[in-house]
């Protein structure tokens, strides 16, 4: 039988996971993972993750990643706020942290095969000649927030719910398997900010104490004062003030405090520049070539020219994209086909 390492987390989609894999000859191990500062293997979540690893019939291992967790993901997170960028923890964490920690794992109890309830696919692909990170079907495609994973990790990879169309087609998967989670909410967007108050969390974990600034308009025009550059993030529009007419962040400078903000007609751009390559296949594209970008996970993929000289990308859109964000991530695909991911730098 072959054997698998699902991470699991106590939540309904890793236990849709399990049970797809045992569905399909898989001998499944669980492995829940301590990466939150707060998280201790005798939580709430590891006692309930200990039951649903005993109604699921599996043996669970526990593995403590809370320092790797806060030097690759928390440090990050804060660092990038400070210098006046969007960070993207998740991207961060799944390379560097959660599929770095099963495959650790997996390689200690001598399981080759590693798994996750991530909405996403891998296969075989005769044009790249190796296994691929392909999108998913479903509405909740996360191929995204998987984009900076290694070939190597890639290969490793299985995931059951790729073909899944949506949530709801797992709730239902669920309630069919008895799975005493079912109906459980979906967990938070930033899984260690509990309230999701990123700007409290940077102040209790870091010496920075927000300073009001200047907004100022495209031409460098003092428009108003902010409250201080960690409560924006490009794009945004509430919580901003009243100027006669919407006004959206632009920029946001760390060095001179200033927030730029500009009207709804400018946030658009027709490129964009990256950095920190990472590439999810191997022989990647070299030089000029044409793909489709995403910038965000919300976002679709849109075709773009790629220029690549130096470790540096230049894209350029086919058609404008919506506030490209320093600090998040640009995915690149070819047809659905992860090629790799970059920082967006301006």
């Amino acid at each position: 039988m072959k054997k698998v390492l699902l991470g699991l987390s106590g939540g309904v989609d890793s236990a849709v996971a399990c049970k797809e894999l045992q569905k399909n000859g898989y001998d499944v191990t669980g492995c829940y993972l301590l990466l939150s500062e707060n998280s201790s293997d005798r939580d709430t979540e590891a006692e309930k993750t200990k039951k649903l690893a005993d109604f699921l019939g599996i043996p669970l291992v526990i593995c403590d990643q809370r320092v790797l967790f806060r030097e690759k993901v928390n440090n990050y997170f804060i660092n990038e706020y400070l210098n006046g960028k969007t960070p993207n923890p998740c991207i961060v964490c799944n390379p560097n942290v959660k599929i770095k920690s099963l495959a650790d794992a997996a390689d200690s109890l001598g399981i080759e095969k590693i798994a996750t309830g991530h909405y996403a696919l891998t296969e075989y692909d005769e044009k790249y000649n190796s296994v691929v990170l392909k999108a998913s079907p479903s509405k909740k495609d996360q191929s995204y927030f998987l984009s900076g994973l290694t070939p190597k990790q890639i290969e490793r990879l299985v995931f059951p719910l790729g073909y899944f169309s949506s949530k709801d087609e797992v709730r239902q998967r669920a309630a069919e398997f008895s799975l005493p989670n079912a109906k459980n909410a979906d967990s938070q967007e930033i899984c260690f900010i509990p309230d999701n108050n990123y700007q409290q969390y940077i102040i209790t974990h870091s010496s920075f104490i927000p300073a009001e600034g200047n907004f100022l308009d495209n031409d460098g025009n003092i428009i108003g004062r902010h409250t201080g550059i960690i409560n924006y993030t490009v794009g945004q529009r509430k919580g901003l003030g009243a100027f006669g007419e919407p006004r959206y962040v632009k920029t946001i400078n760390a060095l001179d405090n200033t927030v730029t903000l500009c009207k709804k007609d400018e946030r658009f751009a027709k490129s964009l520049i990256a950095s920190d390559i990472s590439w999810a296949i191997n022989n990647p594209p070299d030089s000029v070539f044409t793909a489709e970008v995403k910038i965000r996970s919300t976002a679709k993929a849109e075709k773009a020219e790629i220029l690549l000289k130096d470790g540096i990308i230049t894209v350029n859109f086919e058609n404008p994209v919506l506030a490209p964000s320093p600090g998040q991530t640009a995915a690149i695909y070819d047809k659905g086909t992860v090629l790799g991911a970059a920082t967006i730098i301006r």
